[in-house]
């Protein structure tokens, strides 16, 4: 964006047919960037409290979000917690809001709050991350796998029997046959009884994971919301859906959006069903494979996709992060190529946990990752001081009525969290060296993804590259990792495999949305703690259900039902019986990502106009980027004109327009998902979709 048109961004309320969409403000204050970016802010303060008959709403749906999950996400193809905010969330809160808007006419004193209606939102949501397709249903996946799938051949009743405890994982034959050739029910004795103790010590580890993460939130929350100002473009769309005066409904630019978007879904919905009905292709395909000549065919896979929702929350995210996220895609493409004409593409250096290929991407991104923490913890050194001093020597330097927690509880909750973990990882049998190695790594993660929500809002965090083995095992030498240690990594793998719906980033959403509600907070933090210790074992009953009717081995799960399994226990295995050393090059490349990182992060604060950001070449390689690149471009871009060439006010009266977008396209789609589900049968899938098979498969 232009220099005249951001120094033209001051705190002004949303103008656009009488919407109120917030307020715009400068955040020249916050460290991580240097130019002045339009950031939607609540205006109104949200009315009400946190109160039981909220919970109890919110706990009844979630039982059926996530029997609705398990059939989106294990049973068929479609996967809602790949991307925020959650479509399967946005839709229930879409039809809770149609209900309130009733009762709000008919008899408004039991009408749901604003604050109820986000509590109803946010404890969705975070259940919904734990029970996802790339958290709880691996740990599913994997309790019974090597037990069930040893063979003389693979050895793992050698290599796994005495270094995976009895206590966390289901050795029974019987329930084990019944969970993976289905035709079962999970309500039999002999079928759930050997899942209760390992399903009740995962509830544990699952409980304490998500407090600690929670009082890490708490610590960093002022300093995020209030200090930096960073942009939080996920919450637009609950905060508009639940505002009391309900004028998002009322824009004629929103219905606009949601007309397009809404129709193209139909018509995309009705020609899965009969094909000779023609309909444009939103969802990927891979262009990639069409382009067969060297050196160009370097690039390898290219996904172009058209979706609606992520072109609208392009258009929310901050422009000089939206930018650099599509244009490092592309120069990341570019470097493959330069690469493949060098011959430096030949160089290979095995071993160790990241690739093992020049350029080393993966290796690389895993440094820029490390990187912008540095960036961001070091831009928050005198604020966490102050924290610090605040909660432990009495200086009041920090405000706390505002906070969730006081300074002193989320401080010594995090600790004592930590060290519960650590006592649940030695009791494993994980070496005492590596328990806080592993843990540090893992956190570092989690508050990353959720800085990368706060900051950038790009609606995909699948952060592969960042699991706690990848660093351990490219940098110690195997040897010294016993068979425990690698058994216990291969236990862990469901908390790290990918991070895509890990719900740290939707804890610290939940206090940015009612930030302006003093004392809610506080509240919050009990609906979201509440949410997070029941959502496992509703979680375990109902992916339970669908393994024991189904079948997990059978066609009638997708292949995600077993193939977790396999990758998990088969790489273990791999490690264990040839020890694959370390990686100096990997390493040296994640030394490498790392003054990247660093030095575009200088560059940022040294030169005012500086266009790229360090998070932007973190991600570049991730395969949240290669799936939604064409929107982000087009969200951008289309942002860059307005503002350009209508200015600011033109650019709040679209907003509406692009949130419709989400909103069609999210409502629609979760119909066809629903009439699948009911009449059993395949139906349109809006996100991600499967590849066209003539240009390539996933």
């Amino acid at each position: 964006m232009s220099r005249k048109y951001a120094n033209r961004i001051e705190s002004k309320s949303y103008e656009g047919n009488g919407a109120e969409l917030g307020e715009y403000r400068s955040v020249s204050n916050n460290p991580t960037a240097t130019s002045r970016q339009p950031i939607i802010e609540i205006a109104a303060k949200s009315q009400g409290r946190v109160t039981l008959r909220a919970i109890i709403v919110a706990i009844v749906l979630t039982v059926i979000n996530d029997y609705w999950l398990v059939q989106l996400e294990v049973i068929r193809y479609s996967y809602p917690t790949y991307a925020a905010p959650f479509y399967n969330v946005v839709f229930t809160l879409l039809l809770l809001t149609s209900i309130n808007f009733l009762l709000r006419k008919k008899w408004p004193k039991i009408a749901f709050s604003r604050v109820e209606m986000i509590t109803v939102y946010v404890m969705l949501s975070v259940s919904s991350g734990v029970c996802s397709h790339e958290f709880m249903a691996v740990l599913v996946s994997i309790m019974g796998h090597a037990t069930y799938f040893a063979t003389p051949q693979n050895k793992w009743n050698e290599l796994f029997e005495q270094n995976l405890p009895d206590w966390l994982v289901v050795r029974d034959r019987v329930s084990l046959h019944n969970f993976y050739h289905g035709d079962s029910s999970l309500y039999l004795p002999e079928n759930f009884v050997p899942w209760l103790v390992p399903a009740f010590w995962w509830c544990v580890f699952c409980a304490l994971l998500l407090f600690t993460t929670l009082c890490l939130n708490c610590i960093l929350r002022k300093q995020w919301v209030e200090n930096e100002r960073l942009t939080f473009p996920i919450v637009t769309l609950p905060l508009e859906m639940t505002n009391e005066s309900g004028t998002l409904f009322r824009n004629r630019h929103m219905w606009l959006g949601f007309a397009i978007s809404g129709a193209i879904t139909i018509l995309a919905g009705i020609n899965y069903l009969y094909p000779t009905v023609p309909a444009p292709r939103i969802t990927r395909f891979n262009v990639g494979a069409l382009i067969t000549n060297p050196p160009w065919n370097a690039m390898g896979h290219i996904s172009v996709a058209y979706y609606f929702w992520a072109i609208g929350i392009a258009f929310l995210m901050p422009l000089e992060l939206s930018v650099s996220c599509w244009l490092f895609y592309w120069l990341n493409k570019l470097q493959l190529v330069l690469w493949r004409i060098t011959g430096m593409r030949d160089i290979v250096s095995r071993g160790g946990g990241f690739d093992q290929v020049f350029p080393f991407q993966v290796s690389q991104s895993y440094g820029a990752y490390i990187g912008f923490f540095v960036l961001s913890m070091w831009s928050s050194r005198h604020y966490l001081a102050r924290v610090w001093r605040t909660a432990f020597k009495g200086t009041k330097e920090e405000d706390e009525s505002r906070e969730p927690i006081s300074y002193r509880s989320a401080i010594l909750g995090a600790g004592a969290g930590l060290l519960s973990l650590s006592c649940f990882a030695r009791a494993m049998g994980m070496s005492l060296i590596f328990i806080p190695v592993y843990f540090v790594l893992f956190f570092v993660v989690v508050i990353l993804i959720s800085r990368i929500r706060a900051e950038l809002g790009f609606p995909t965090h699948d952060a592969s590259s960042m699991g706690p083995n990848k660093l351990i095992l490219t940098v110690t030498p195997t040897e010294n990792l016993s068979r425990t240690d690698l058994a216990s990594l291969g236990l862990f793998s469901w908390t790290y495999r990918d991070f895509s719906s890990n719900p740290s980033p939707h804890m610290m959403e939940a206090f940015k949305m009612v930030e302006h509600n003093r004392g809610v907070a506080r509240q919050m933090f009990g609906a979201v703690a509440l949410a997070g210790t029941l959502a496992m074992p509703i979680g375990f009953w109902m992916l339970l259900h669908a393994y024991f009717h189904y079948g997990g081995s059978t066609a009638r799960m997708e292949m995600w039902a077993t193939k977790f399994g396999q990758e998990i226990w088969g790489m273990t295995s791999n490690a264990i019986a040839q020890p694959p050393g370390t990686n100096p090059m990997a390493a040296l490349f994640v030394g490498i990502g790392f003054g990247i990182s660093m030095l575009l992060g200088w560059c940022k604060l040294r030169y005012f106009n500086f266009p790229l950001h360090p998070l932007a070449y973190a991600m570049a390689s991730s395969w949240g980027v290669s799936q939604l690149w064409m929107p982000i471009l087009i969200g951008s871009v289309a942002k860059l004109f307005i503002l350009k060439f209508g200015g600011l006010r033109s650019y709040r009266t679209a907003v509406p327009f692009f949130l419709g977008l989400i909103l069609g396209e999210i409502t629609i789609g979760s119909l066809w998902t629903i009439i699948g589900i009911v009449l059993g049968i395949p139906t349109y899938d809006f996100w991600p979709g499967k590849y066209n098979q003539i240009l390539g498969s996933m």
